[in-house]
């Protein structure tokens, strides 16, 4: 958006502070609108289930009376008290996510260009590279996410309007994002949606079964491999380790970015190499 709108009237800061300032905007909105729909939803399911007004298959209906005898579900809610009492910690990592991004599209890394020229000379060229090549892959990959994202949604939204009308944009927002992770992200996203419909009714349950499988059917072997195919081409392996280790450092976050942080990794120990920095430490280790 930002290369998009910099011109030569309208300079890249200009644009930076306009589009930070319609995003902060449209959050408000959405917090002082949606939040308030949310609520009220949460607090009807959790109503409805308190009072026993909430038609179950017999079979589901004995498993949560079996969970309600045990007092496994007072555990549960005890559990989602406690993700409600992590509210605060989530959105000071957004508050400063969006601080952070907000600097780094402000000064587009001008700083570190800065920083290199008082590098030696014939080190110069192998971080002038690195850095631009670290700019050309994070373009491509949050615009490539973007836009799976967006399309991912839209087919969502398609079949779960037929399959349940009132919360089809939910169902499709939470699998847009799930879908978001590498690998293992379809089937965090397309289990819970499924097991929810076939609480409601049996047939609901197979159809979004079968709706999803389709779905990450396309997007996996059309979608996903052209948007992706220009900036991420990793080994399944690296990055089931890398999605791992980002997972427990950075949560469903660095879950949703492992491909790009480790391709940030891989471009860094690449410039390690070039400027002899493996050597020189082996030369060191040597010598003690």
């Amino acid at each position: 958006m930002i290369n998009y709108f910099s011109n030569e009237r309208l300079s890249r800061k200009v644009v930076v502070v306009h589009i930070y300032l319609s995003l902060s905007l449209f959050f408000i909105i959405g917090c002082y609108f949606v939040a308030p729909y949310i609520l009220n939803q949460c607090l009807r399911f959790y109503n409805q289930f308190c009072n026993g007004s909430m038609k179950l298959n017999p079979i589901f209906s004995t498993i949560i009376q079996f969970l309600e005898q045990y007092q496994v579900i007072d555990y549960l809610i005890e559990i989602l008290n406690d993700w409600t009492q992590s509210l605060f910690y989530w959105v000071t990592n957004i508050l400063l996510a969006m601080g952070i991004s907000f600097y780094l599209s402000y000064d587009n890394l001008h700083l570190i260009e800065k920083i290199i020229i008082y590098l030696p000379f014939e080190k110069q060229g192998h971080c002038m590279q690195t850095l631009k090549r670290l700019k050309l892959i994070t373009y491509q990959f949050i615009k490539s996410m973007l836009l799976d994202f967006v399309f991912f949604f839209i087919m969502c939204l398609i079949p779960f309007f037929f399959i349940d009308e009132k919360i089809a944009i939910w169902i499709a927002i939470f699998l847009s994002i799930t879908n978001l992770i590498p690998y293992i992200g379809p089937y965090i996203g397309g289990i819970p949606v499924v097991i929810y419909e076939y609480f409601i009714h049996p047939q609901l349950g197979y159809a979004a079964f079968i709706a999803v499988v389709v779905l990450q059917y396309i997007e996996s072997s059309y979608l996903q491999p052209y948007l992706f195919s220009k900036c991420i081409r990793l080994h399944p392996i690296p990055l089931f380790i890398a999605l791992t280790f980002f997972g427990d450092l950075f949560g469903i976050v660095g879950m949703i970015f492992s491909p790009l942080l480790l391709s940030y990794s891989i471009l860094i120990l690449e410039l390690l190499k070039n400027l002899n920095v493996f050597s020189k430490v082996k030369q060191i280790v040597y010598k003690e």
